[in-house]
């Protein structure tokens, strides 16, 4: 039987994803940086009574495309806005910067911008904005993280050689001007799901004072979103964030500012929550265990479950690309009890996976064929084990020891002991950039824990990120199929969502046939709020704390 003491420990495997879920719901999780204690406001700020969410520091500048990390982009979302944004409500893409996007073709598509969207300087937000800003973060010279995204768009090759060479080209064939206003977009082909996209930071728009002198924007950033930074960043302890005067879209703050507080801990946010000195964090670690009960209807489930956690496997090695090594990954996925683990180690905060994306999105199904090798069954997991002439290697399953995971990997590598007769053996890397490191190197010989979530609200968006050639976040498993990206363009060339989200699943049928991964569970990370604070939500893609309202 599993004590609380142990359920404490294997708890601790959700911390990271704490600090995601967090994030996910407008602030990050998180001892403060400062080691305070206390969430209060300096002089400076008495004026204004800003919601207080942890965070943590972002580490470098605050430019949309070099923008995917959680401690950027929880402040990139509240300083910018995009084209577009998600409904909290319906979970579905809106206009927001956009007045509107059409196409007739799915390919080229003509965006007309609202005339009243200014940047926090006063200065209006035009066509010129996105199309400097798209090119500036597209050309290679400037190394932008993000920049991936924009590799829909003709033209991006030549701004952005594959090679690493520098850019052919000073501007973007796909954007064009009509007017002040109004821009087209030519994509490398039909892609139904560009408007989703656009959810992304990496579209969002820089102001003209950023071309003229990107090094002082740097320091203090102007953006078009509802807030504005009322200094620069302390990387040390937080980020403090007035009004937006000029702001007339979707989000109108509920609030006089936010108090992005940075944690590097976060039991330290959760027990400043408890003592009304923060206003909201993302439980982790083992406060999930109490969470529930400390703070009763002040707990906020997520309304999207995420992210996929899976383990891949390395298709660049000619035993795992071999037919029998798909026999071994069928025996190991049958073999792993995911109610069991779900329960037992992560306390119920996590739900057994059945596809490759994340429960809660549009579309999603838990039928689709081939899915049933997600289930635990023991007898044919040891008849294809057979088929496949037996593993009797080692097994390593590769984790970064920094963000604690060795719980869960530990539980799963005993399942397949008990289950199979395999040595499989957890193999901590010290760090994730070595992590990294050493898969890009080609040191993994068996499978490594991989966590996504999806970007937009598309189905098909954690399909392209993490399993297509076109991805900006692949897998780094080296699968490919020519059937599963020509299943993708089917469906990016439907203008029904329906007709495309049934060419999605056919594409995640080809996965379940090759089986690169194997997902495992999806994490469910709930937020608590301090009793200073109500209209509290958490939304998957973007930020909702200009919803929140301040007591």
């Amino acid at each position: 039987m599993t004590t609380k003491n142990t359920i404490r420990k294997a708890l601790a495997a959700l911390a990271t994803g704490a600090l995601l879920a967090g994030v996910l719901a407008g602030c990050g999780a998180a001892t403060a940086k400062d080691g305070s204690g206390s969430g209060s406001a300096s002089a400076s700020t008495a004026a204004y009574n800003p919601v207080s969410v942890s965070g943590t520091a972002p580490g470098g500048d605050l430019i949309p495309t070099n923008s995917q990390e959680s401690g950027k982009k929880v402040l990139v979302w509240q300083l910018f806005d995009g084209l577009v944004d998600v409904d909290p409500d319906t979970r579905k893409v809106r206009n927001e910067v956009a007045e509107s996007i059409t196409s007739d073709d799915q390919q080229t598509w003509t965006i007309k911008l609202n005339k009243d969207r200014k940047f926090s300087d006063g200065t209006d937000v035009k066509a010129d904005n996105f199309i400097k800003a798209w090119t500036w973060g597209a050309d290679i010279a400037n190394a932008q993280i993000a920049s991936g995204d924009l590799a829909v768009i003709k033209g991006y090759d030549k701004l952005h050689p594959s090679d690493g060479s520098k850019a052919t080209a000073t501007e973007f064939e796909g954007l064009k001007k009509v007017d002040d206003y109004t821009f087209t977009v030519e994509l490398t082909s039909p892609y139904s799901s560009f408007v989703n996209l656009l959810t992304s930071v990496t579209f969002y728009p820089l102001p003209d004072s950023f071309f003229k002198d990107p090094d002082a924007w740097r320091k203090n950033p102007v953006g078009n979103g509802p807030y504005k930074l009322q200094k620069p960043v302390d990387e040390a302890t937080g980020a403090y964030l007035d009004l937006n005067k000029y702001y007339k879209g979707n989000r109108k703050p509920h609030n006089t500012g936010l108090y992005v507080r940075f944690y590097t801990d976060s039991s330290a946010a959760y027990q400043d929550v408890l003592a009304d000195n923060l206003d909201i964090t993302s439980p982790g670690g083992a406060d999930l265990l109490t969470a529930k009960d400390d703070f009763g209807d002040r707990l906020v489930e997520p309304t999207i479950t995420g992210p996929n956690t899976t383990l891949t496997f390395p298709m660049w090695d000619d035993f795992w690309k071999s037919s029998n090594g798909l026999k071994v990954r069928q025996a190991i996925s049958l073999a792993i009890d995911r109610e069991e683990i779900v329960d037992k180690v992560f306390n119920g905060y996590a739900v057994p996976a059945k596809d490759f994306t994340v429960k809660g999105l549009y579309g999603w199904s838990d039928s689709i064929k081939g899915s049933d090798v997600l289930d635990f069954n023991v007898t044919k997991a040891k008849a294809l084990l057979k088929e496949a002439g037996g593993y009797t290697k080692e097994l390593p399953i590769y984790y970064n020891a920094d963000g604690a995971h060795k719980q869960w990997v530990e539980a799963v590598a005993n399942q397949i002991k008990k289950n199979l007769g395999i040595n499989a053996v957890p193999k901590p890397t010290t760090t994730f950039s070595d992590f990294l490191e050493k898969r890009a190197d080609h040191q993994f010989t068996g499978p490594w824990r991989a966590s996504e979530i999806p970007f937009n609200p598309g189905l098909d968006d954690m399909l392209r990120n993490v399993y297509s050639t076109s991805g900006s976040a692949n897998s780094g498993s080296e699968w490919t199929s020519d059937a599963f990206e020509a299943k993708l363009k089917e469906g990016w060339q439907q203008k029904d969502t329906d007709a495309a989200i049934e060419k999605f699943n056919e594409a995640q049928e080809i996965l379940f046939q090759d089986l690169p991964a194997i997902p495992l569970w999806y994490t469910k990370i709930p937020s608590v709020y301090s009793t200073k604070v109500s209209n509290v939500h958490t939304n998957v893609f973007g930020s909702t704390l200009y919803l929140v309202e301040k007591q």
